[in-house]
């Protein structure tokens, strides 16, 4: 639409805190009166400038679709302002209203642009003269005043719903619905999940499952290792009552219980947690590829990745407080080259055809799966406690993965592989680790002749790698 320099160019604004619908009703209420004003008052409305479910009181909240895209097209001269239903749908921070009020006073005063509006439909504020910024001012302090209140009373109301044990989120945790109940199905997969770490399954192999399998997150993120740490380590997963991350305590100094329940009783999960507890006082170094199966030449102990740059790195042996004696290295990208070609050709050969074996028994593997799930079923209700179905659930899992081996060893004898070595380069590091270690006993780095060794190689030499293949090669 055409207009002349007199004529207003006014951005319609709506904004709405709280809803999970995809458009909230109360937007489009509130610009059937917004469009009316702007075409009353003599302006020309741009596009609307919408804000669903978003915060103006909270100041973490950026409101990138509807407040700052306007902003930054007033400051480029694509509007002359902006209306709105109230002026509490546009300011509840004092910050943003000094923001806007600079760049009107920058466009008007310096720029010489038209003077900018601020229509609502109980009164219009020029934000160029001081006493509109003084009204403007004090409304907002008065919005944000009684945001703060607001906050203050649903904060305490909510607080003292979860120390009678009534928890309340917006984000549910992974294995609960969305009031609070427990989600059968995801509930399978965590305790799965308790159970896999008490075997010694770090979060990182759980994350790769579960990416496996599609499971995501609450909210439908990925999943990562340090997800499941959380998911497992959160008191909710034990029934205890948390608000905002405060474990709640009763008034003689006991944990609150959840009315909703949990997974797990409290010292199955004080135990998961001591092992998934982070070590911040050990530096752990930065994984490579070969590092479980790298061993010094001259002391036995581990060879660790050591970064030199962005590109480029060297498995060293520890430091002689770690047990090593730190003067071996070897290039990193050169072995990391070396044993891949060497898995890849061993990948590549079809298997020979043996004499026949016992066939392993699948028939103990049904019966130990069974039993797994039995004894989790068990737990679930409550009729046995985590300190007894753990451990034993961790025997039948060593078991378990004993008769899987075998069955997978069988299986691999009788037909021939062909599409390990196409699909390495897409494993996971893990999955590639895990080959490594069936594979490799040990790879033994030996010192470098004529070579003081404190630091990156001059030259690769192949003949100072030693494999030591496993016997069930």
């Amino acid at each position: 639409m055409k207009r002349d320099n007199s004529t207003p160019l006014v951005t319609p604004y709506a904004r709405i805190s709280d809803t999970d619908e995809e458009r909230a009703p109360g937007l489009d209420r509130q610009l059937r009166s917004v469009l009316p004003l702007i075409e009353a008052r003599g302006g020309v409305a741009t596009r609307e400038y919408i804000d669903n479910d978003k915060s103006a009181y909270k100041p973490e909240v950026i409101r990138d679709e509807g407040f700052e895209p306007w902003l930054q097209d007033f400051i480029a001269a694509k509007n002359d302002g902006i209306a709105g239903w109230d002026l509490d749908r546009i300011f509840r921070q004092p910050t943003d209203l000094e923001r806007v009020i600079k760049a009107y006073c920058d466009a008007y005063f310096k720029q010489k642009r038209p003077k900018p509006v601020l229509w609502l439909p109980s009164m219009s504020i020029d934000l160029t003269d001081e006493d509109g910024q003084m009204i403007a001012r004090m409304l907002v302090n008065i919005a944000n005043h009684s945001s703060a209140k607001t906050v203050k009373r649903v904060t305490n109301f909510y607080r003292d719903e979860a120390l009678r044990g009534n928890v309340f989120s917006n984000y549910p945790a992974f294995y609960r619905n969305a009031d609070g109940s427990i989600n059968e199905d995801k509930a399978v997969i965590t305790t799965k999940a308790i159970a896999d770490v008490f075997a010694g399954m770090r979060p990182t192999a759980i994350a790769e499952e579960w990416r496996e399998k599609c499971i995501t997150t609450a909210r439908g993120g990925r999943v990562t290792g340090e997800t499941v740490r959380r998911i497992l380590i959160a008191p909710g997963i034990a029934g205890l009552a948390v608000y905002k991350k405060e474990l709640l305590l009763d008034k003689e100094g006991q944990r609150v219980k959840r009315a909703d329940g949990g997974l797990i009783d409290v010292p199955t999960w004080e135990a998961l947690c001591e092992l998934l507890k982070p070590k911040p006082d050990r530096r752990r170094p930065t994984r490579g590829l070969l590092s479980r199966v790298l061993r010094c030449g001259r002391c036995g102990s581990k060879l660790v990745r050591a970064p030199k740059s962005d590109h480029y790195f060297t498995y060293n042996c520890q430091s002689k407080d770690a047990g090593g004696c730190a003067g071996l290295g070897i290039s990193g990208p050169r072995l990391d080259q070396q044993i891949t070609a060497l898995v890849l050709a061993y990948l590549d050969q079809p298997i020979e055809a043996s004499e026949p074996e016992v066939a392993p028994d699948t028939t103990r593997l049904d019966e130990v799966t069974a039993k797994i799930t039995e004894l989790m079923t068990a737990y679930r209700a409550g009729e046995m406690s985590g300190s007894l179905v753990f451990p034993s659930i961790k025997e039948l899992e060593d078991e378990q993965k004993t008769l899987r081996s075998q069955v997978a060893r069988q299986v691999r004898k009788t037909r021939q592989v062909t599409s390990v070595a196409e699909e390495w380069p897409t494993l996971a590091f893990d999955r590639k680790q895990a080959i490594l270690d069936e594979l490799f006993e040990a790879i033994v780095i030996a010192p470098a002749h004529g070579v003081r060794e404190k630091g990156r190689q001059t030259t690769y030499d192949e003949n100072r790698v030693t494999v030591v293949w496993r016997s069930s090669k």
